[in-house]
C-alpha cells in the first residue's frame, strides 16, 4: 500500500494552515498561477479535496468526465466564502480526510477501483497520494515561488511528501497522457528523477491490447534516457512549463524522447 501518501498530506496541510498568516484580503485576492483561480480559489479547491473525502455530499455535482471542469464547479460553489471561513473548513474536514484516508491503506478498501474521470481507473489507497500531489503542486508551483505570490510560505518536499506524490504521477501516466503517448513510446524510455523521492522508472511500450506500463529500475532495452530533478517533473510533466524549457537531460534517441516528451501529461 502507499501509506506514506497520508503522511505526506499531514504534512502538506501544515503548510495551507500557515496561509492565514500569510496573506492578507489583498493576498486572497491575488491570482494564482492557476488559469483562472484566485490565490483564495486555490485555496477552496485543497477545501473541496477533503470534502471529497470527508463530507462528498456538500460538493455540487461533478462535470461528467473531466477532472478539471468538476474541480470549476465546485471551486466556483464555495468561491463566495471568506477566507477565513474557508480555511476554518480545511481544519475542520482534514482529520476526518487523513482518518479516511488511512483506512483505505487497509483491505478490501485498498484495492476498491475509484474512478477519477478522465484521469483513469485506480484502486482507492492511492487517492492519498492523489492529494498529496495535488497539495504539493498547488502550494510549491501555483502559489508560493517560483510562479506564485507567497515568498514567505514553505512547503515541505522531503523524501515522504515527494515519494507520495511521485507515485500518484506514475502511477496515473499510463492513463492521462494522451494516446499519441502509446504511439510515440516504440521502444522504452528511462525517466530517471533526482532529489527527494526520486529514482528511475521505465516507460514500455504497451502489449497487444494493453496501454504502456511504467516499470520501478532502468530497462536495459531502453533506448533513451529523460533526466531530471523530481520537482521540475511537476511542472513540465503537468505541463505547467514547457519541457524544452525545463532544465532536463536527454541521452540516446533523442527523437524517441522528444517524441515522448512531447506527448507526456500528468495531473
Amino acid at each position: 500500500m502507499t501509506s506514506h501518501g497520508v503522511s505526506a498530506l499531514e504534512r502538506l496541510s501544515r503548510s495551507v494552515l500557515a496561509l492565514g498568516g500569510i496573506l492578507d484580503g489583498s493576498g486572497w485576492a491575488q491570482p494564482s498561477a492557476c488559469p483562472g483561480w484566485s490565490n483564495h480559489d486555490l485555496l477552496v479547491h485543497l477545501v473541496c479535496t477533503l470534502r471529497e473525502i470527508a463530507d462528498p455530499a456538500s460538493l455540487p455535482a461533478p462535470f461528467p468526465g473531466s477532472i478539471e471542469r468538476s474541480n470549476d464547479v465546485a471551486v466556483a460553489a464555495f468561491r463566495s466564502e471568506q477566507p477565513g471561513h474557508t480555511l476554518e473548513n480545511y481544519a475542520r474536514l482534514l482529520r476526518p480526510a487523513l482518518d479516511a484516508l488511512a483506512e483505505m491503506q487497509n483491505e478490501p478498501a485498498a484495492s476498491a477501483v475509484v474512478d477519477f474521470d478522465d484521469a483513469g481507473l485506480y484502486p482507492a489507497h492511492l487517492i492519498a497520494d492523489s492529494l498529496a500531489f495535488d497539495h504539493y503542486c498547488h502550494l510549491r508551483h501555483d502559489l508560493a515561488a517560483p510562479r506564485g505570490t507567497v515568498e514567505a510560505l514553505e512547503v515541505t518536499a522531503d523524501e515522504t511528501v515527494m515519494s507520495a506524490s511521485l507515485t500518484w504521477l506514475l502511477a496515473g501516466l499510463p492513463q492521462m497522457s494522451p494516446s499519441r503517448l502509446a504511439a510515440s513510446l516504440t521502444r522504452p524510455v528511462v525517466l530517471s528523477l533526482s532529489g527527494p523521492g526520486g529514482g528511475s522508472w521505465s516507460l514500455v511500450p504497451a502489449a497487444a491490447g494493453k496501454r504502456i506500463s511504467v516499470e520501478q529500475g532502468a530497462s536495459s532495452a531502453s533506448e533513451a534516457q529523460i533526466t531530471a530533478s523530481a520537482d521540475s517533473f511537476h511542472l513540465w510533466g503537468t505541463r505547467r512549463q514547457p519541457w524544452r524549457e525545463a532544465d532536463l537531460d536527454i541521452r540516446g534517441d533523442e527523437r524517441l524522447a522528444t517524441d515522448v516528451l512531447d506527448a507526456l501529461h500528468v495531473f
